[in-house]
């Protein structure tokens, strides 16, 4: 599956007529932010502005402008009320522009950024809960990976290129991304231990989270008190626990890898890495 990002260069390198659709001002409650677009021509549409009769809207009018001779950038404020279908009550202002090479450029050049700036999460460990996170991260705005030590594990699904086979996934820690998050979900607790040592001795991870239990994590913490290690920021163990205020039952791998994407997010956005 192509991911957004992707499939908006495609668009970008076709010479077909099109929009390009902006949020460039927002009243109120609105459902997407400023620079949210949307790229449009008399087939397709890629990327959101916020959804539902706003959108429909904006889609039905930049395909009227596709027929037009007049180019001028067309500006329009939509008010989210009743007629629109909409309760939020806010008011969005959408640009719309001629896909000219040289906006084409411009936007090829942002996306192509976007890709390389991405925040980071590594995974460390193939199992179930890993698996389970890299089906549901394929859907978000995330450089992802997976990692694990073992030599003979089978990796055979369609996110081959994510997994990466190493016999010391700790250097993969050592030579991540700035403001990286890492997800430690092994097949082995001291090999666990390890990776956490690894991932708090950075003073920059985003978030560090450990599958685990209480037992396991008053172990880890006695562990890292040997090695010096006082400050447990930002670990998170059990997975999911920084967000369930309640003791959260369900322990299916999907619904663990759910509980931590939130996590993940919202330490990014802690750090304003928002995307």
């Amino acid at each position: 599956m192509k991911r957004v990002e992707a499939i908006s260069i495609d668009f970008l390198k076709n010479n077909s007529a099109g929009i390009l659709i902006r949020v460039i001002e927002t009243k109120g409650s609105a459902p997407r932010g400023v620079d949210a677009f949307m790229l449009v021509d008399s087939e397709m549409s890629i990327g959101t502005v916020g959804g539902g009769r706003l959108e429909w809207e904006a889609i039905k009018k930049a395909r009227e402008l596709i027929l037009c001779s007049n180019r001028v950038r067309h500006v329009e404020k939509f008010q989210l009320g009743p007629e629109l279908g909409q309760c939020c009550g806010g008011v969005v202002t959408l640009s719309f522009e001629w896909l000219t090479n040289n906006i084409r450029s411009q936007m090829l050049e942002k996306l192509q950024k976007f890709n390389i700036i991405k925040p980071t999460v590594l995974i460390f460990g193939a199992g179930h809960v890993g698996t389970a996170l890299i089906e549901q991260l394929k859907l978000l705005p995330l450089n992802y990976r997976i990692i694990d030590s073992r030599p003979d594990i089978l990796l055979t699904d369609v996110h081959y290129d994510r997994y990466k086979i190493t016999p010391i996934p700790e250097a993969e820690i050592r030579e991540a991304p700035t403001g990286s998050a890492f997800v430690i979900v092994t097949h082995d607790h001291a090999l666990d231990f390890l990776l956490v040592k690894e991932a708090l001795l950075r003073d920059d991870s985003t978030y560090v989270g450990m599958i685990g239990s209480k037992t396991k994590k008053a172990q880890l913490i006695k562990l890292l008190k040997k090695h010096g290690i006082t400050s447990l920021k930002p670990l998170v163990t059990p997975l999911g626990s920084s967000i369930s205020k309640k003791k959260f039952a369900d322990k299916r791998p999907e619904s663990i890898a759910a509980l931590t994407i939130a996590e993940i997010l919202l330490a990014f956005q802690s750090k304003q890495k928002v995307f």
